[in-house]
């Protein structure tokens, strides 16, 4: 029994130093960076009950798989996929085991060095459109950053914000806006950003109070502006968006889509005159602007229609008074005529153009053109 109990042990002490050997093997297979004998050794050694607890088989294990991430050898390419993040395991189980500190120093070093790796990798990533991993990437750099080395890496942070964006992931998106509105990261990008995710959420009162709290801190931003007015717009608040609007332009005097939006405002409002000039004014910025051209045309041909209702009720005797009453409605059709064109002939397949273009030409005895828009819509 005692001859047994003496064998037992002497096993188990070749088994140990069998171990050890491993690591020291492993080691000086790295030294001549044979990545892949190196990566055989440790990963015996890091599953060995007798090594396993040992911070120095996994800073050898680090280091194997960070040679293996970083290595221009082609033979080694089919151990790259996932190398720098069984690296950057390693060197956190070396960190958690390492009670003496006696690689923790240069551990940390690498886990600097890896973090960066880590985080070009997420881009990569991304770039690819593969959000999920990407995300994976992004948040492991934040965990380095802040676990080992106490700060935020509010770049990593603003990927993760992205990633999680293009994923529909918004409640992570939006951890990740506000925690950057803090740092000032990203500056009114960052505050449009989370204004966004706010949106798709449907909760336009945080949209607003994001939006607004950005403007405070970067006032002559336009896109926060156009933000702002969009809010207003949809929530049917006319007033604020007029004044966000007046803004918006002042900062952007050739954005066609700005006069349009104020040429509808205005309009709803009761201003003709000024939506009028808000319309021309984009057609001014965009010659090619159909709604701006349609629109315009439709006020002054509704004008038109107005004037002409009011002669039908002049009496027939009156034939002076109704006279110049067709003259002013039949001049005002006509100042519709050349918009209505344009927009016809910027966009010929819209039925309500030539609609209302078949009904001004009738109302201004143009009977062939009004007979030739006929026979274009009934040839749609």
């Amino acid at each position: 029994m005692i001859k047994l109990l003496i064998l037992f042990t002497v096993l188990i002490s070749i088994n140990a130093f069998a171990q050890k050997a491993e690591v020291q093997t492993a080691y000086n297979y790295l030294k001549y960076e044979d990545y892949d004998k190196a990566k055989e050794s440790i990963d015996k050694a890091s599953l060995n009950q007798g090594t396993m607890i040992s911070p120095k088989t996994w800073y050898y294990r680090g280091l194997i798989y960070q040679g293996i991430y970083d290595s221009k050898n082609a033979k080694f390419d089919a151990l790259k996929p996932g190398s720098i993040n069984e690296a950057c395991k390693s060197f956190s189980k070396s960190l958690e085991l390492d009670t003496k500190n006696e690689y923790s120093e240069d551990v940390k070093s690498h886990l600097s060095y890896i973090s960066g790796a880590i985080l070009s990798q997420g881009v990569d990533f991304y770039n690819k459109k593969q959000y999920s991993e990407s995300l994976k990437e992004f948040e492991t750099t934040l965990e380095i950053e802040n676990k080992y080395f106490n700060r935020v890496d509010t770049s990593a942070m603003y990927n993760a914000a992205l990633a999680s964006d293009k994923m529909g992931n918004s409640v992570t998106a939006r951890k990740y806006y506000i925690e950057l509105t803090k740092f000032g990261y990203g500056g009114a990008k960052t505050y449009s950003l989370l204004t966004n995710v706010y949106l798709t959420e449907k909760d336009t009162v945080n949209a607003l109070l994001t939006v607004n709290t950005g403007r405070q801190k970067y006032p002559d931003d336009n896109n926060l502006i156009i933000q702002g007015l969009n809010i207003y717009l949809s929530s049917g608040k006319d007033k604020e968006a007029f004044e966000q609007l007046d803004l918006a332009i002042a900062k952007d005097p050739t954005n066609a889509n700005l006069y349009f939006a104020k040429g509808t405002i205005v309009d709803k409002m009761g201003k003709s005159q000024e939506a009028m000039a808000a319309y021309k004014s984009a057609i001014e910025n965009k010659p090619d602007f159909f709604d701006a051209y349609y629109n315009l045309g439709a006020m002054y041909f509704n004008e038109g229609a107005e004037l002409a209702n009011k002669a039908n009720n002049i009496p027939t005797s009156k034939i002076a008074e109704f006279e110049k009453a067709k003259k002013a409605y039949e001049d005002k059709f006509k100042e519709a005529q050349p918009y209505l064109e344009k927009a016809h002939q910027l966009n010929p397949k819209d039925v309500p153009t030539m609609q209302s273009l078949r009904q001004l030409y009738v109302r201004i005895g143009d009977l062939k053109k009004a007979g030739d828009i006929k026979a274009e819509m009934e040839a749609k």
